[in-house]
């Protein structure tokens, strides 16, 4: 009777630390919210987090690089749509210099005008984006428009929206004898008709270049919502790894904490049997 209550004894106090323990862990993994803390308890679920951390981290420099973009392509955007509407300025302008009944004052206030949005264009095409580099360039990748990775294997560029030509004919506006005050009121119908094609020209290139960058936008857009899918995701799988299942957690703290009840109960009555018990 002695060797088999001494087994019970060992089997009772065994079983309780056990559930204890476990009791224990459940606890902590409720309160720190944390199911795995370290590789020695699940080696490939720490592994495979590992992995999921790496897209995450991934993901978010893709992030940064489109949140790059679309500040580049919303200041080019609100640029060239300056550059429209002063070209629009001029071009109104032109059209009404063409009135035959007007006098030299009138077309030296005209100028004046088209002087003005000239220098707005003028100001427009060495205008810096928020971080002090040029938003314009002449060639199309260089060290302040680089091309960005938006997504795996997949760039996009932040490279000047009007070409060189285009660049270059806007410029050539400050020089244009007609575009100017007293030139203006020199200029002959014939001059002012050739300003009107040339200022068409240019309205159409700025009107694509805003298009393509209305295009650009909308993909960044794409991309950004697919990047914050791909972390999500990881976020979620991670999660599902290495953080505590609140319900299941529950379940096992009531089943740990009614195991270890009954290991205390039965190692009371283990501790209250005696030789004078038996014999009794």
């Amino acid at each position: 009777m002695r060797v088999s209550t001494s087994q019970m004894f060992q089997v009772s106090t065994g079983s309780m630390s056990k559930t204890s323990s476990e009791l224990t862990k459940v606890q902590q993994q409720i309160a720190s919210g944390v199911r795995i803390d370290a590789v020695s308890q699940d080696a490939v679920a720490v592994t495979q987090a590992s992995r999921l951390q790496q897209v995450k981290a991934q993901a978010a420099v893709y992030n940064a690089n489109l949140n790059e973009l679309d500040m580049r392509y919303g200041e080019s955007d609100q640029s060239l749509s300056i550059v429209h509407d002063a070209l629009a300025n001029i071009q109104s302008a032109l059209i009404q210099s063409r009135n035959g009944a007007l006098g030299g004052s009138e077309l030296t206030a005209i100028g004046t005008g088209i002087q003005n949005d000239i220098a707005t264009i003028t100001a427009e095409l060495s205008r810096r984006d928020s971080q002090g580099r040029p938003l314009y360039s002449s060639a199309l990748v260089d060290a302040d428009h680089p091309a960005l990775q938006v997504q795996p294997g997949q760039t996009m560029a932040s490279e000047i929206t009007l070409s060189k030509v285009d660049q270059d004919s806007l410029a050539a506006l400050q020089t244009a004898t007609w575009a100017t005050a007293a030139g203006m009121a020199a200029s002959t119908d014939a001059d002012r008709a050739d300003a009107l094609t040339q200022i068409a020209g240019l309205q159409s290139a700025a009107l694509a270049a805003r298009q393509v960058v209305g295009g650009r936008w909308q993909q960044v857009a794409h991309y950004q919502e697919a990047n914050q899918s791909v972390s999500d995701a990881a976020d979620l799988a991670r999660s599902g790894l290495m953080d505590t299942d609140i319900a299941k957690s529950a379940t096992d703290l009531a089943l740990y904490s009614a195991q270890l009840q009954a290991a205390r109960s039965m190692f009371a009555r283990i501790q209250a049997n005696s030789l004078f018990d038996v014999l009794r």
